[in-house]
């Protein structure tokens, strides 16, 4: 068996042909004018466009220029909440997040002297959405949560949590990491303000670029956390006003939202849907098989509450040792530790072991998934 890649939640593995060859053509063509400085090049300035409008499409944004791209979820994240957030402010999160999120808040919880409560998560990661009710205060601002554990696989109940948060006025921001590419996100039916994503991950895009996408209206509560050029208003010292210019200085990642545009193309073609199914058989399968071998599996178990991400502890070996095993014989590549997710792992009682993430995507296949049940009941029967 060819080295088999088992670590989708950190990073998507074998792009599409499609994407490849689109952004080879690019590079053959030279075509590295950039757009916010000097002379315009109408081509990229047009799949900026293009890209825009795809993301707008795939996540039902009121508008195109409402599509910010940034490096990450990550820059996404603190932009939106390092200028959204002031002294004073309280903040909902929940006992799942990322540090993505966590760090951000804790250094403003320091520095700008917010508040931070946390949604109570069951130990498999599924919160009770009638919690908030009862925490919300005349100063809670904002509720921030993850769509999905990148250490449980758990879904969390965005919809229902939103859904009381607006009746409240809070803004809601979602962190759409482990969910983009996998399942539908239309930001009108799940009452989302401001939507965070990553594109190296389910969008099959290059490292490097993501951006956050914004409600009607919500960039007016917004103040720019990052300002510079942006080939606009040059006049003036004030970052501009107007979108997407308000949140996006510096120079553009030409290729990244050249891979991204490409790759949603690619998604679309397949089907979400299809997508879906088939990373979804695949956490079953995988399930089921490790029931046959004595490990502990966080999470639901339940594919159909899962983000295809499983993580097993195991009483009788290390999980980096487990992890470096898998390597070394099997040429299994997983993710072993803490996830930069202290807080899922707090809730999963598993902060000082961490665990071992199995994680699959689009190109993973059956017989990958076989093959890494069998390596581990060769371990264990050992």
């Amino acid at each position: 068996m060819k080295q088999v890649y088992l670590n989708h939640a950190a990073t998507s593995n074998h792009k599409f042909d499609a994407t490849i060859k689109d952004l080879t053509n690019y590079l053959v063509a030279n075509n590295n004018l950039n757009t916010n400085r000097g002379t315009q090049n109408m081509a990229e300035l047009e799949l900026i466009f293009e890209a825009r409008q795809s993301l707008a499409d795939f996540f039902r944004a009121p508008d195109p220029a409402h599509i910010i791209f940034t490096p990450n979820a990550t820059t996404s994240l603190n932009m939106v909440l390092n200028g959204l957030l002031k002294t004073g402010d309280h903040v909902l999160t929940t006992a799942v997040e990322h540090n993505a999120v966590a760090r951000p808040l804790y250094m403003l919880e320091t520095e700008k002297n917010i508040s931070v409560t946390r949604l109570c998560c069951e130990q498999n990661g599924c919160l009770d959405p009638s919690q908030i009710e009862s925490l919300i205060r005349p100063e809670t601002k904002v509720l921030i949560m993850t769509h999905a554990s990148n250490v449980l696989g758990t879904i969390l109940p965005v919809k229902e949590c939103f859904k009381i948060a607006k009746e409240h006025g809070i803004i809601t921001i979602l962190d759409s990491a482990q969910t983009a590419g996998f399942l539908p996100i239309d930001m009108e039916e799940l009452s989302i303000d401001v939507l965070a994503f990553t594109g190296h991950k389910g969008l099959m895009g290059l490292s490097g670029i993501g951006g956050f996408v914004l409600a009607q209206n919500i960039e007016r509560l917004i103040d720019p956390w990052l300002s510079g050029g942006t080939g606009s208003a040059s006049l003036a010292l004030k970052q501009p006003d107007f979108l997407p210019d308000k949140f996006e200085p510096g120079t553009a990642n030409m290729l990244g939202i050249l891979s991204l545009k490409s790759a949603i193309q690619q998604i679309r073609a397949i089907g979400l849907k299809k997508i879906e199914t088939h990373e979804r058989t695949l956490t079953a399968r995988f399930l089921a098989g490790v029931k046959e071998i004595p490990l502990n599996v966080l999470g639901t178990s339940d594919p159909a509450q899962s983000v295809p991400v499983v993580s097993i502890t195991a009483p009788t070996i290390d999980s980096g040792e487990l992890s470096q095993l898998l390597f070394e014989r099997y040429q299994i590549i997983t993710r072993s530790g803490l996830h930069c997710s202290p807080l899922a792992h707090q809730t999963a009682g598993t902060l000082k072991s961490g665990a071992v993430r199995f994680s699959f995507g689009w190109n993973t296949t059956i017989e990958e998934i076989d093959y890494t049940l069998n390596a581990l009941g060769e371990i264990f029967s050992e």
